[in-house]
């Protein structure tokens, strides 16, 4: 079965708010992510290509569970390139691609294309590389989705053996940018490996784009099938320490019939729904964009925060390995600057990065020095693209009704706050009662007061005791001002000369 696509779905609504949302981040937000290290610590930095890819979804499980069969069944592709077996047959990540004809490209030469979101795998080296290559095929539901088949998770002794690169941080980076991720299991074999457990826990934080999928199902009874799918939600809500799992897709996900028909209704609309939430994808892409980079902004904020904490804490003078010592402390004291950052900026405890994973790449940061001593202007930056320029770009998609109770009625007299507000002191103004009247008060006394002294000192009499009391030059300050009808502070010694023989 292939899935039709619908090609109105990526309307010019969203094109617009993606390349807006783009125009954002690479003018506002990825300059502070550079200068902030904060790659170092998290994800690199979003490319183009990336923001502007198609929705990805990432299948995910132990080898033989069906992952390339359902891609099979979806994009009703029937490839040489689909190594279907029943032993573990797919050794690589193979990305599936809309093109115009049948090709496959390896993985050096996927990530130098720009038309294609994988640039950034070239950071797991050419070991990884040479196992991902991209399928190009010209299917209708590609133009909408492109799809990440990944190879089985491995089990038993087989989860020994080197890959020669990191599998899980593969894993994590692929789900960062995916729109969903599909958990394959096989319904006659519910026994999760410990590399299984790793990759499930290690993308926790995308937990809300997870899917279940229990493949396999018509060849097993309707009593069997409910106890399998009990066991299977008790594994998972251990692994993900959740009241609640993720949503559980039960079939069988290929075109052959059912080998059972007792729960063929079921199956069937469970199939309905998965169908249904891959055609949705296109539809949404836009709206989950936006998320995306408000919860990057958001771990910047506090990225930046923890930084600026930590280079204030630093030592002026780092002589004699004392800078060297002060960080090694920092990086085990490291609760204490996160308690404090939390009550300073009031920071959730949810908004903190992982405590072991930053720990873990701060002691591999060399110099706390880099880090920048003040972010103020930085957090405005920020604060002004979450509060001020997302929403106005959210506008744009609308879909979300007003409040009755932020219209005017028809017929009524629209009442301002003023009218609530008492009366000032002079009772005629609105407001705080007498601060504006208090002000003018302030300002006429003050007035009055330097009138007062520029009249004394108007005075020859007053002027000569003064000259007496703190000298001639004392005086030479008061030769810049030019003051009306005080002719002396001009040239205080050329004038009133009769007051001056006198003495």
């Amino acid at each position: 079965m292939a899935v039709v696509a619908d090609n109105g779905l990526t309307d010019g609504m969203s094109r617009t708010v993606v390349q807006n949302l783009k125009t954002l981040y690479m003018d506002l937000l990825r300059p502070i992510e550079l200068e902030s290290s904060f790659g170092h610590f998290n994800d690199a930095v979003l490319t183009v290509s990336e923001l502007e890819a198609r929705p990805q979804v990432l299948l995910i499980g132990q080898y033989s569970t069906g992952k390339t069969s359902l891609i099979k069944w979806v994009t009703g592709i029937n490839s040489a390139f689909f190594d279907i077996r029943p032993r573990p047959s797919t050794d690589k990540f193979m990305a599936v691609v809309h093109g115009d004809e049948e090709k496959v490209i390896n993985g050096d030469a996927a990530t130098c294309l720009p038309k294609l979101p994988y640039s950034g795998l070239s950071r797991f080296g050419s070991s990884f590389l040479s196992k991902f290559q991209v399928l190009v095929e010209d299917a209708d539901i590609l133009k909408q989705i492109t799809f990440m088949d990944t190879p089985g998770v491995l089990s038993g002794d087989k989860q020994r053996i080197s890959r020669g690169y990191d599998f899980m941080k593969v894993c994590r980076w692929l789900a960062s940018r995916s729109d969903l991720i599909l958990l394959l299991f096989d319904a006659h074999k519910l026994d999760i490996s410990d590399e299984f457990k790793e990759v499930i826990e290690s993308i926790k934080g995308d937990g809300d784009k997870c899917r279940c999928v229990l493949n396999k199902a018509d060849e097993i009874d309707g009593e069997n099938l409910v106890k399998v799918y009990g066991a299977l939600m008790w594994n998972l809500g251990k692994i993900l320490q959740t009241p609640e799992v993720a949503r559980m897709y039960v079939g069988s996900f290929w075109d052959e019939d059912y080998k059972c028909k007792d729960l063929e209704r079921l199956l069937n609309q469970d199939r309905k729904d998965l169908v249904q939430e891959l055609k949705d994808l296109p539809r949404n892409v836009c709206v989950r964009r936006v998320n995306e980079v408000v919860a990057r902004a958001r771990a910047v904020k506090v990225h930046l925060a923890l930084c600026c904490a930590l280079r204030a804490r630093l030592p002026s003078l780092g002589w004699c390995g004392r800078r060297q010592r002060r960080q090694r402390w920092l990086t085990e004291h490291l609760p204490e600057v996160y308690a404090e950052v939390m009550k300073e900026y009031e920071f959730a405890a949810g908004d903190m990065p992982a405590l072991e994973h930053f720990k873990e790449r701060l002691r591999g940061f060399k110099d706390f020095r880099s880090f920048q001593r003040s972010c103020r202007s930085q957090q405005e930056t920020l604060n002004k693209l979450i509060h001020h320029e997302i929403p106005r770009l959210m506008a744009l998609v609308g879909g979300v009704s007003a409040s009755d109770l932020g219209h005017k009625a028809n017929g009524t007299c629209a009442i301002s706050s003023h009218d609530f507000a008492p009366e000032g002191l002079n009772g005629k103004g609105r407001g705080e009662p007498g601060r504006g009247w208090c002000c003018w008060l302030l300002v006429i006394l003050l007035l009055v007061v330097f009138a007062a002294v520029l009249a004394v000192f108007a005075s020859p009499e007053v002027r000569v005791a003064v000259e007496q009391k703190l000298g001639r030059t004392s005086l030479s300050w008061l030769r810049g001002l030019h003051v009306p009808n005080l002719p002396w502070l001009q040239d205080p010694w050329a004038t009133n000369k009769e007051v001056t023989d006198e003495l």
